[in-house]
């Protein structure tokens, strides 16, 4: 029972984390395309979670390899961009929340890997 409620947050999670990528891929251009891609991998984690297939462990390592990758790197350029302002903190906060998520989530993914076993 807790397994199936923390699949279901996880796959929650991801749909957020997809769908604010994906609307900052509509804000901001397609340019943007390692966003675009990033969104749509985890739309297809959160379906990943809520079917249990035994292809999401492998894509939640994926995700988390990539969001990761991306997060950590931007962390250190908005103060030299934007400056010192509140802005800038908030966007760190938020770089921060979403790799904290996505280490969570693949904790979860090698916990739990017997769940996705077909």
């Amino acid at each position: 029972m807790a397994g199936e409620r923390g699949r279901r947050s996880l796959a929650l999670g991801h749909v957020i984390a997809g769908s604010i990528l994906a609307s900052v891929v509509g804000l901001q251009g397609l340019y943007l395309f390692h966003l675009a891609i990033l969104a749509i991998l985890h739309i297809a984690t959160s379906y990943g979670l809520l079917k249990a297939y035994g292809w999401t462990p492998w894509l939640m390592g994926l995700v988390a390899a990539m969001g990761g990758t991306f997060a950590g790197i931007s962390i250190y350029t908005p103060i030299g961009v934007l400056g010192p302002k509140v802005e800038t903190y908030l966007l760190i906060t938020g770089l921060t929340a979403y790799l904290v998520f996505l280490l969570a989530s693949l904790a979860y993914a090698i916990y739990r890997r017997r769940e996705f076993s077909a």
